[in-house]
């Protein structure tokens, strides 16, 4: 990884404006405090990113614990199940294996995540590519 150029405390205070304005558009859109934990922000997009132009649009549920790195797989266990109980995602019988259940994105927070992304890209887009000079 590169070292950065050092920036200028304004350029610093307006991107971390973008960054908490992008942070409430998250809460704003989901509708549910409950849903703010960064945890919920890597099992959905990563969801997304992993179900968006796939074949098939459905995943195992124990893939998913993956998706959500920095707790275990016991915590994962709940986030995920709260996320069903909430109709965020969709638990199905997998119609080959009995055992397994296979999860989908609700329809409707499909369109959230892509509401978001298109949301944040064009908060950054906004973003003057330089303030000012840098600080050396």
């Amino acid at each position: 990884m590169n070292k950065p150029q050092k920036q200028a405390d304004a350029r610093r205070r307006q991107f971390i404006q973008l960054l908490n304005n992008t942070d409430q558009y998250w809460v704003d859109i989901l509708g549910n405090q409950l849903f703010h934990d960064l945890n919920y922000y890597d099992l959905f997009t990563h969801m997304w990113l992993r179900l968006n132009g796939a074949s098939c649009d459905a995943v195992q549920k124990s893939e998913l614990y993956q998706l959500m790195p920095n707790i275990s797989q016991r915590t994962a266990v709940k986030y995920v199940q709260i996320a069903i109980d909430h109709g965020l995602l969709i638990e199905h019988i997998d119609p080959q294996d009995l055992r397994f259940r296979r999860i989908t994105m609700s329809a409707d927070l499909k369109q959230k995540i892509e509401l978001f992304l298109d949301y944040s890209i064009s908060v950054f887009e906004a973003l003057p590519l330089q303030a000012g000079p840098a600080v050396p």
